[in-house]
Order: C-alpha cells, then structure tokens, then sequence
C-alpha cells in the first residue's frame, strides 16, 4: 500500500525534474503516463464505436450525436479544468503550498456543484437537442435511451477531471493514467457483456460501462489524493463545511471560462455541422460517417495531442511559478515538435490506409466511402491540428486563455461554418464539410505559432 510519505516523495522527484535540468527530460516524465492515458481513453472510444457499429449504422449515428452533447455537458468542467491546472502549478512550483491547497480545495467543491448541475441540465435537454440535431426518428430513440443513462456519469467524470488536473499541476501524471486503465477496463468488459453478450441491452449498455467506470475512477481519485499534502481537498467534510469561496470562484474562473468558451465553440460547430448534413441526399449516413471519422481521429491523433498539450500546461505554470519563463516557452516548442512528427506519421496513415480503416469500422457501404473521404482529407490537416492543440495548451498552463478564445471562436465558428456550407450545398455527401475542417484547422494552426512566438502569454499574473 502506498504511504502518502511515499506519494510526495516521488512527486518531489518529478517537481525536481520539472523545473530543474533538461526540459525534455521534463516532457519525458510528464508526458509518456498523458501518452498511455489517453491510449486507454483511446481503447475505451472504439471499442464504443466498434459495438455500436455491431448495433447498426443508426446507432454508431447516435452515438456520435450523444457524443457531442456529452461533451457539451461537460465544458463548465473543462474550464474548471483549465483554471485548476494553471492555478495550482503556478503555486506549486513557486512552492506556495497554502495557496496550492486552497486552489485545490475551491477546484474540487465546484466540481461536485458543476457535475449535479449538468446531469440535471443534460437529462432535460438531451433529448430535444437531438431532435434539433436533424436525427431521424429511430436514432432519436436510440440516442435518448442512451444518454438518460450516461448522463448520470457527469458527476463522477466531473470529480475525475478535476482531480487529474489537480494531480498533473503537481507533476503527478502516473496516478492518473494508471486511473483510467481501470476504468478502461471496466468501460471494455462491460460495453461487450451489457451490448452483446449475455445481456444484451443495446445502446443504454454503453451508457450504464462508462457510468460504473466513472464512479469507480471517482472513488480511486479521492483516496489517493487522500493520501497527499493536499489531502483535505478529498476530504468531503471539510470541502462541504467551507463552501465556495466567491474570490477563488473568480480567480479559477476567469481563466477557464475562455477555455471553456473555445471548446464551446468546437462543440457547437460540429453541432451544426449536422444540420448541414441534414441538407444532403443520405443524412444518417453522413452522421454515422462523422462518428466514425471525427472517434477515430480522437482515437489515432487528438487524444495524443491533448495528452501532449495536457503535459506541456503544467511545466509551462510550474516554470512561470519558479521565475523560468523561457524554460517554460522551451517546453512548448519542444512538445510542438513532437506533435509534428507524430502528426505527420497518422497523417500519411489516414490518407493512404483511409478505405480499410473505414471498411474495419463500418459495413455501411455509404458510410465506408463517405468515412474514406473524411479520413484522407481531415489526415492532411493533422499536423496544424497538433500546433493549436499544443500550444494552446502551453499557454492555458499560463492562464493565458482570452486569446485563445476569441481565435478559436473566430476561426471553428465564423469560417469554418460557413466555409463548410458553401462548399456542400446540395450535395449528395459531406465532403464539404470535410474540407471545411481541414481548412479551419490550418488556419488555427498557423495563429497558433505566431501567438506562442509574440511570447505576451509569459506575462499573465494569476
């Protein structure tokens, strides 16, 4: 059993790393745990999309409609998130453990607020959300009979999330990772014994593998931090008996809530996104391709980066907080490199494997041409994904999450929107909305690195 001696010893180790010596050695220690998370993340996802695809193309087409309003649902954590991670590096690597805990403590009683309010929310929107969404009338259903159940995994996935960000802003990325290979796990064994074999409850089964997954990721979360100098932040009497505190509600919220603004924006899109495939000859095709796409993309190439762009944050707060901010902007050219590599590597994957990788996840043949269509053109744009993905993430570690937002606003909503519509029309497939992606994501790319360049990001005060 690990002592909490043996806890803080080892993050100690890593705080040492992190803001001493060579800052690769610093990606190396934060990262490879992020990399294998969000690979269990990963595993987790298709094995959703593989037992839906099993289910029917109508299905894979609502999971992929779910999956967006989840998401949704789940932004206001984003931005708590964000404030919690920027917040609670800062001052730990300044070594102000009073104010580290306090963050800590704040972070944590809002994300049981956060996580009630949205499960609420969830269920009574859910199911209209889909209808506007342009969904027929069978994925309607089946897309309401899962998310009645998969909403109530808001509130534990919420107190996950938290506590990640809180466990990354320490250098901690192990317990983390080692916390979603359980839930992996369960997610795995339970979306084939509830959806196929021997229950076989259809879509809800998804719902009901990833809420049992997110409570037990809940519990494994709080009596590890239990174990830690920020241990009162998982203790729910004391979080309770103190209640929220209106000046740290500020402070962790006027930086996530940019950052939540910006995903709000990507998710938004990608809502209306089909409402325009409700303009072509074979909508449900054209969602069930997205949901194959766009969780396959997450699979192979985001959910890397975010792991990448979620460890580059805490070294950049960590560096600011210890008064080494051109160690801090190091780490953040050094991590965009590896994103390109890697990026560049999926890119040629996804453009010459494009129809057998569509074919393995769909035996809609409408839905296989239209998926081949989407991964060699969104496969083209990867590299300029990983740029916005990174060093956005260098500079929410910062607390530098305004411009960001007005870029990422600007950029998924006001041109690639509209870009998207124009280039569809009345055609038979989504291809312009393929396009349109690529294209909105090159551009993000590229603002990307002249903001990191300009370097103002080193200057926020949190």
């Amino acid at each position: 059993m690990t002592t909490c001696h043996e806890v803080d010893s080892k993050d100690q180790v890593l705080d040492d790393v992190i803001i001493n010596g060579s800052t690769w050695a610093a990606i190396w220690h934060m990262a490879w745990p992020l990399l294998l998370q969000m690979s269990s993340v990963s595993i987790a996802s298709f094995c959703d999309v593989w037992v839906a695809g099993k289910l029917g193309s109508d299905t894979q087409a609502a999971i992929g409609i779910c999956g967006q309003i989840w998401f949704f649902m789940i932004l206001m954590t984003v931005a708590l998130s964000s404030g919690t991670t920027a917040l609670v590096s800062r001052y730990w690597g300044a070594r102000n453990m009073d104010m580290a805990q306090k963050a800590a403590n704040q972070s944590m009683v809002f994300g049981f607020i956060f996580g009630i309010c949205s499960a609420l929310l969830g269920l009574a929107v859910a199911r209209p959300l889909i209808s506007m969404l342009g969904a027929s009338a069978n994925v309607q259903e089946l897309g309401w009979q899962y998310m009645r159940v998969d909403m109530l995994s808001q509130l534990p996935f919420t107190i996950c999330w938290v506590a990640h960000s809180i466990w990354r802003a320490k250098g901690n990325t192990r317990v983390p990772m080692i916390n979603w290979v359980v839930m992996t796990l369960i997610i795995i064994a339970l979306d084939f014994s509830l959806c196929i074999h021997p229950f076989q409850l259809g879509i809800a089964g998804i719902g009901y593998a990833w809420v049992v997954a997110a409570v037990v990721g809940m519990a494994l979360n709080l009596v590890l931090l239990g174990r830690t100098e920020l241990k009162e932040c998982a203790d729910l009497r004391t979080l309770f008996s103190r209640g929220i505190n209106r000046h740290w509600f500020t402070k962790i919220l006027r930086i996530g809530i940019p950052a939540c603004i910006m995903d709000l924006a990507w998710v938004g899109g990608s809502f209306a996104l089909f409402a325009i495939f409700a303009r072509t000859v074979n909508p449900t095709a054209c969602q069930a391709s997205w949901a194959v796409g766009f969780r396959l993309e997450e699979i192979v190439s985001c959910l890397p980066l975010y792991a990448l762009g979620a460890a580059v944050g805490p070294i950049v707060g960590q560096n600011l907080g210890a008064l080494q901010p051109e160690r801090a902007e190091t780490a953040g050219w050094q991590v965009s490199i590896i994103g390109l590599v890697f990026t560049g590597f999926i890119a040629f994957v996804l453009f010459f494997g494009a129809q057998p990788i569509a074919q393995l996840m769909s035996s809609d043949k409408t839905v296989v041409a239209y998926s081949t269509q989407y991964f060699q053109v969104i496969g083209l744009s990867q590299p300029f994904v990983s740029l916005w993905i990174i060093l956005f993430g260098a500079m929410q570690g910062a607390g530098y999450t305004a411009w960001p937002m007005w870029a990422g606003v600007i950029v998924l909503t006001l041109l690639r929107l509209p870009l998207a519509w124009v280039l569809t029309g009345n055609a038979d497939g989504p291809m312009g909305c393929w396009i349109g992606i690529a294209c909105s994501s090159t551009v993000l790319g590229i603002l990307a690195v002249w903001r990191y360049r300009t370097g103002i990001w080193k200057l926020v005060k949190v």
